[in-house]
């Protein structure tokens, strides 16, 4: 069966808290709640698009625990292929230890674990030489053995002629700008943030940096801009697209949901305008619950979300 999208990242268990306010150096707070959720950047984007009608499948490597496991469980309810997810015998799964402030804002610890022992020797990749497109997590750079997995599946892809998309990640803009501008002429469609964006390209203005980028050999870059909404720019087009009015509970994941929504939009065949529209509609709908996973919606909630949704 073919697929539309597989991504290629990190799966995590997020464990969720809320708080009133971060505390200050050596301060402690509590929280009342502790949640745990399923997560990881392209995990996410793959789940979020099962549920908006599309195959997707995932590339990954989780640990032989019961964190691993609960993963594995989620993957399959989700209708998520995972005939290429790795398990670790020495190294646990990825966790993330996420505070939410009631601004819905988070602060996130992260432990990455498996995840950088994806192993290019155990990908089958023409696994991704028959989709529609191969979505990369930046974070897969910034460790050598995921990052040499992720680059085969880069190259094997392009040879293939599928289309590619990457989602730089804040982590991965601070530590491995270098790697992903490397990249960057192999890649077809980049996802980044204001500050991502800045630090990629060493512009202190997220638009300049944006347009910058895009010079650099890039088909199309999406600005995401949370609750500005987003700015896409291509080398014949630039679409402002405003925010969708929401009761933000948790940040987390919204801009996965986002990126999923506008990957959707282009397979099949919409404008940038439109593709930008649905895709802040679905980015809209993923931060009203609390879990990167959780309030992702299926494609009726958008559709019906789109009728009545205020700028």
């Amino acid at each position: 069966m073919k697929l539309s999208v597989v991504a290629v990242g990190d799966a995590n268990v997020d464990l969720i808290a809320p708080i009133a306010s971060l505390p200050g150096k050596g301060g402690e707070v509590w929280t009342h709640r502790l949640e745990r959720h399923a997560g990881g950047s392209a995990a996410n984007l793959s789940v979020a698009i099962s549920r908006l009608g599309l195959s997707s499948g995932f590339i990954g490597r989780v640990g032989d625990d019961p964190f691993g496991h609960f993963l594995i469980d989620e993957f399959k309810k989700e209708r998520v292929d995972i005939g290429q997810l790795q398990i670790d015998k020495e190294v646990g799964t990825g966790l993330m230890f996420i505070a939410i402030t009631e601004e819905g804002e988070r602060t996130m610890y992260g432990f990455r674990g498996a995840n950088v022992n994806l192993s290019a020797g155990e990908i089958d990749v023409g696994y991704v030489k028959n989709v529609d497109v191969l979505h990369i997590s930046g974070y897969t750079l910034l460790s050598e053995a995921q990052r040499k997995a992720a680059l085969e599946l880069l190259e094997a892809a392009r040879g293939a002629g599928v289309f590619v998309s990457l989602d730089v990640g804040v982590l991965t803009a601070m530590e491995a700008a270098d790697r992903v501008r490397s990249i960057l002429r192999s890649i077809d469609l980049l996802f980044l943030n204001e500050l991502e964006a800045e630090r990629l390209a060493r512009i202190e203005d997220p638009e300049k940096a944006a347009e910058s980028i895009l010079e650099s050999g890039v088909k199309t870059v999406a600005l995401k801009r949370g609750s500005r909404g987003c700015f896409i720019l291509s080398r014949e087009q630039r679409v402002r697209s405003p925010a969708f009015r929401v009761n933000v509970v948790d940040t987390t994941g919204g801009g996965d949901a986002f990126a999923a929504g506008f990957l959707v939009g282009i397979i099949e065949g919409r404008g940038l305008e439109e593709a930008a529209r649905f895709a802040n509609a679905v980015g809209a709908l993923a931060v009203t619950k609390a879990g990167a996973r959780s309030a992702l919606p299926v494609r009726q909630e958008v559709e019906e979300f789109l009728k009545t949704a205020k700028i």
